[in-house]
């Protein structure tokens, strides 16, 4: 049975099959996979990536059909540099991101208004 799980409950599943890892709870960002499309979505505030409070965001996305967890650590700057190609929601002021799933495009944000930006080189080893 595919089981979800909560954003505490995949804190403890990474510390431990990865007991080296230190989250910052801040600066982690937790999602399971969409039930209708093959993606993850994130909203991230903004000032957690423009005020310089956090190096790093620490990224969870769990996919409950095959029950992996997928782990990423994305420089703060990287996502700076590539503002003006992600989404901003303007009500919540935060960075609105759809990763992709898929294996043809996995972790790249598929917003059909952002510029497809790819994260895919920020995940951990399992």
């Amino acid at each position: 049975m595919s089981v979800k799980l909560s954003k505490s409950d995949a804190i403890a599943r990474l510390y431990r099959e990865q007991p080296n890892v230190n989250l910052d709870s801040n600066a982690t960002h937790f999602a399971n996979i969409n039930a209708s499309k093959a993606v993850w979505w994130y909203d991230i505030p903004r000032k957690k990536v423009t005020s310089g409070s956090h190096e790093v965001l620490h990224i969870l996305a769990h996919d409950f059909s095959n029950n992996e967890l997928h782990y990423l650590v994305v420089p703060t700057k990287y996502l700076c540099n590539n503002l003006g190609k992600l989404v901003i929601r303007k009500d919540k002021d935060s960075i609105s991101l759809e990763l992709s799933a898929r294996p043809s495009n996995f972790m790249q944000d598929i917003r059909p208004s952002g510029g497809h930006i790819h994260f895919s080189q920020f995940r951990q080893c399992q």
